[in-house]
């Protein structure tokens, strides 16, 4: 007769569930806030985290407002490079050639107060580059009127000091023709608003929403080898090398009506791979097109507005792309999309939700079209969800991308919260895996950075910025613990020679368990609690297996953890 066992094991303690996350609790948490001086107190917030990136072994943290105590320029803005081997400490990054409150070129003049550097970040291995949308360009077309255009981006090279990037330049569209320039055209540019660093080609996307009467402008750049660059002076002539620079203002199949004069196109930006060959595509949204709303454009790195592919937005007023994200979901090796749109309305059983949010997953057919699959919606007045999305990379090493998606505003603003979901073969499982809350962090989750490893184990953690209490919290993972399970008896067949006094027949159970991961250290502390249940779809009156110790058909057991643990239980059936 052979043996049928139906068992169910429940494993907790430091692992809740075999495919939970894994995510540090909030009382684990660390926290990274710029240092303050006591000869400047700060009044006014810095917006410290408004904007992250990774670069190679340190965080990157945008401080827009931020004030320098010793700095001839106010409230210039600051970058901070936080090193993962220093323990939570952060110290101001310089570009060279930074340190003019003023600068004039020709007869353009400019003014660095209120610039918001750090506004937005980007960074690969070799390049660091840093928004500041509202620098100002006085630019004079030489019949004495003088116009003011904001906006501009500082790249520059990796050096060999913590604090220091070498090789700086600065980026700005003032500078590009100027001569013959509609000055009027760019007066709200905000030239460096977002800014990205493409792979294949290598070229800096920047972006600039409020250039042509807010319809926004794209410019596309090639990155050169650092010889062209000159660092005894702020500007060479030419400004940047232009040639080869794709400048988008808006496709010439756009209509001219009232409504995409305000679209802010480059309001998001993000760089994926959608179509057949190996270059990557730009994503930009223009939250307000189509009478508000929304759209999100894909087109080619050189800027073909033939190129271009476009979704649409759903309902007037979402804000349909304040939010991008690419990641392959599925494992396909086909990157996918996910589209925030914040400000969207949820209506549903009769209940009016303002702001509660939603994000759009649309997924990469191997004809490189994108379906919308999935739709994720906020179920709380004001949230946001969808404000900020990250890709977490394989969190718990199942072989799939997860994500983050931030509700930074529940309530407006009383609380906030951070969903993580998992990927898998099908999609992205709609059901949160996990939810992160601090009661202490208002406005927490405005930025959202994952792909970094801070503690170096092996695992990738997050970072959530809150600009309202001016700090970043780094959420670090614990290990995922892979356990695996073997259940045998002794014979295949219940001996008969093995009897109680009721002539129920025994036989011996060993199970086994075995944890395998290789960046998993266990400790002395680290105790798994496992539940082994017999005829565990029966009913109680049914139920033919039992513990001989117990006359019991579920068994539960405390142990501290080895590599390998296994148990002998003696079974009899009735």
């Amino acid at each position: 007769m052979l043996l049928l066992l139906l068992f169910n094991l429940i494993f907790s303690s430091f692992i809740s569930s075999l495919y939970s996350f894994n995510y540090q609790t909030v009382e684990h948490w660390r926290y990274l806030r710029q240092e303050q001086s006591i000869d400047y107190p700060t009044k006014l917030s810095s917006y410290f985290g408004y904007s992250l990136a990774v670069h190679r072994s340190s965080l990157l943290v945008g401080a827009p407002r931020d004030h320098s105590p010793h700095d001839i320029i106010t409230r210039r803005g600051t970058v901070w490079k936080c090193e993962f081997r220093l323990h939570d400490h952060c110290q101001r990054v310089s570009f060279r050639r930074d340190g003019e409150a003023n600068v004039r070129v020709g007869t353009s003049f400019d003014n660095k107060t209120d610039q918001w550097l750090g506004a937005s970040l980007a960074a690969n291995y070799d390049h660091i580059i840093a928004g500041a949308p509202f620098l100002k360009h006085r630019i004079n077309d030489g019949h004495s009127i003088e116009y003011e255009i904001p906006g501009g981006a500082r790249i520059g090279k990796y050096g060999t000091s913590l604090s220091m990037i070498d090789n700086t330049q600065i980026y700005s569209p003032s500078f590009l023709n100027w001569y013959s320039r509609n000055y009027n055209q760019e007066g709200y540019g905000e030239f460096g608003f977002q800014v990205a660093l493409s792979k294949r080609p290598e070229r800096i996307i920047i972006t600039a929403p409020g250039s042509f009467y807010f319809r926004g402008g794209i410019h596309s750049i090639p990155i050169l080898n650092y010889n062209w660059i000159d660092t005894r002076h702020p500007f060479t002539a030419p400004h940047y090398p232009w040639h080869d620079v794709g400048w988008l203002r808006y496709p010439s199949n756009y209509s001219s009506n009232e409504y995409d004069d305000w679209c802010y196109r480059g309001y998001a930006l993000a760089i994926g791979n959608f179509n057949n060959d190996d270059n990557q595509e730009i994503i930009v949204s223009i939250p307000k097109l189509d009478n508000y709303r929304g759209a999100v454009e894909i087109m080619n790195s050189n800027l073909d507005e033939y190129s271009i592919r476009t979704i649409n937005g759903i309902q007037m007023g979402e804000y349909f792309g304040a939010s991008l994200c690419v990641i392959d979901i599925n494992n396909d090796g086909l990157d996918d999309l996910l589209i925030g749109a914040p400000l969207y309305t949820v209506k549903k059983d009769g209940r009016i939700l303002a702001d509660a949010g939603r994000v759009d997953i649309f997924y990469q057919t191997f004809e490189h079209t994108l379906i919308r699959k999935q739709t994720i919606e906020g179920t709380r007045e004001g949230g946001r969800l969808g404000h900020a999305l990250a890709n977490l990379g394989d969190i718990d090493k199942d072989g799939y991308n997860d994500v983050a998606i931030s509700i930074p505003f529940i309530n407006y603003g009383s609380s906030s919260m951070i969903h993580i979901y998992r990927g898998s073969k099908y999609g992205l499982i709609l059901k949160p895996s996990q939810i992160l809350q601090t009661p202490t962090l208002n406005g927490f989750g405005w930025a959202l950075q994952g792909l970094f490893d801070y503690d170096n184990n092996g695992y990738l953690d997050l970072a959530v910025s809150s600009i309202r209490t001016e700090t970043v919290a780094i959420i670090l993972s614990r290990p995922v613990v892979r356990v695996e399970t073997r259940l045998q008896h002794s014979s295949p067949t219940i001996p008969l020679n093995c009897t109680l006094l009721s002539n129920d027949k025994c036989f011996i159970l060993t199970l086994c368990i075995y944890l395998n991961d290789e960046n998993y250290h266990h400790s002395k502390r680290d105790f798994l609690t496992y539940e082994l249940q017999l005829d565990y779809e029966k009913n109680p009156v049914d139920q033919r297996l039992f513990f001989r110790e117990t006359y019991r058909s579920i068994k539960k057991r405390h142990f501290k953890i080895s590599d390998r643990i296994c148990h002998d239980y003696s079974l009899y059936m009735k």
